[in-house]
């Protein structure tokens, strides 16, 4: 029987960290090589500040350097070439820059994998927390109300367009993100506020971020091919009633600091808000660290989320693979309204329906779910049916596993039809040349 560290390392490469005197030094973790940066870290950059109201291009010959929060306004389009380098930090009075793309606004930035557009620090060493990071405000529904203000440069987001079209990003690392605000704010390395499905969003990295990797704030938006790496509170987050999809992410984490691989809520203040969160997710690897709380978690469902899950890999966490909280949620797991089906927890504690909630209902059902789980038997997984042989392994995050995969373009046409479990096939790796390690 292979013990819990054994699994762990065979599994993922134990990441680490090194800090002094609160700064990054250039260190290899794993798969992830934290590099201080140097070279023109924004200096001779063209400097951005304020309102862009007109339509305006950056080019990819020049650099550019954000100065404070830079919002671009309605009925405005910011088109960013394939290979620009824009800086970001804090400005001489403490404020981080962002980049805002409000309501009826358009981003238009697609890079390539040869030339990502890159979002990163203007420091020379940078770390987590430089500067605040991209946030997009749409129109799409919400669960707060027919419109609600967020938590960062006071925008307004949610309407009544689940179509709303806020542009295109294709190809994009955002890196150092996560400005803290107050003891109760940060900024994301990805924030979307009621972004319509309208908007279309693949190939996207966020790299070592002081808060969450991406969070969705309600709306219809889809995700396809993302990287959180390093994120210091939750790799992906949702609330406020998000509907969309989502295929082949991954979160990594970190031993410098994390929580969750996915945190999941409908509404905290009201769990049974319409619309509930209820995305539809297949292809998904979450990889787990050891922090020094023992409490990370793969992914936890709570107050009220709903959700279909499909092909997922979950190992490495310290604390539990999947866990479900909150009455209004364990309703819905009851209803066959939270789902985890044909995936691979590889933690000890694989599943946990918390709080003292009733639940019929459970994730650890092999028969009903087709579940591979571990279950400290002399054969690490256990399953109805063929179980996954103890040589099964990761190479980082790369590497799935066929057995008992589910063809998610049977569920919805949206999906890239595959036939594995896991985010990143190691025999077509979509994360070459653009997500940096």
């Amino acid at each position: 029987m292979k013990t819990t560290q054994n699994i762990i390392k065979g599994l993922f490469l134990t990441l680490v960290i090194v800090f002094q005197a609160c700064t990054i030094n250039e260190e290899s973790i794993g798969d992830v090589t934290i590099n201080p940066g140097g070279g023109n870290n924004g200096s001779d950059c063209i400097q951005i500040s304020g309102e862009i109201s007109e339509n305006m291009t950056l080019t990819s010959d020049n650099c550019y350097e954000l100065v404070g929060g830079v919002s671009v306004l309605d009925g405005v389009t910011l088109t960013i070439e394939a290979g620009t380098r824009i800086y970001a930090g804090q400005t001489t009075e403490g404020i981080y820059s962002y980049l805002l793309i409000n309501q009826g606004a358009k981003l238009m930035a697609e890079g390539t994998a040869n030339q990502p557009i890159v979002l990163t620090s203007n420091q020379a060493t940078p770390n987590p927390g430089d500067w605040g990071g991209l946030i997009i405000s749409g129109k799409a529904p919400i669960n707060r109300g027919a419109t609600a203000t967020a938590e960062v440069a006071n925008i307004t987001y949610g309407g009544s367009e689940p179509n709303d079209n806020s542009g295109v990003i294709r190809y994009m690392r955002l890196e150092y993100t996560g400005g803290r605000i107050n003891a109760d704010s940060e900024y994301n390395g990805l924030s979307l506020y009621g972004v319509g499905s309208g908007t279309t969003l693949e190939y996207i990295q966020t790299y070592l971020g002081n808060d969450d990797g991406i969070e969705f704030y309600g709306g219809t938006v889809d995700l396809k091919y993302a990287v959180s790496t390093g994120a210091q509170d939750d790799s992906f987050d949702w609330t406020d009633g998000w509907v969309g999809r989502g295929q082949f992410w991954v979160a990594q984490q970190t031993t410098l600091e994390g929580d969750k691989g996915i945190e999941a809520d409908n509404l905290s203040s009201t769990p049974d808000a319409i619309p509930f969160s209820y995305p539809t997710l297949s292809n998904i690897t979450l990889l787990g660290a050891e922090d020094g709380d023992g409490e990370n978690k793969g992914i936890e469902f709570r107050a009220g989320t709903k959700v279909a899950a499909y092909n997922m890999i979950i190992k490495g966490f310290p604390g539990k693979g999947i866990e479900v909280d909150d009455d209004q949620t364990l309703i819905n797991l009851n209803n066959g309204e939270v789902e985890v089906r044909n995936s691979i927890i590889d933690n000890v504690n694989s599943f946990d329906l918390d709080h003292g909630g009733s639940a019929t209902a459970d994730l650890a059902d092999y028969a009903t779910y087709s579940n591979y789980t571990l279950d400290g038997s002399n054969d690490p997984f256990n399953n109805v049916g063929t179980a996954i042989p103890d040589d099964f392994e990761l190479e980082g995050f790369r590497g799935t596993y066929e057995t008992n995969a589910i063809d998610p373009s049977t569920i919805n046409s949206w999906f890239t039809s595959v036939n594995y479990v896991g985010a990143v096939n190691a025999t077509n790796d979509w994360t070459q040349g653009w997500v940096r390690f």
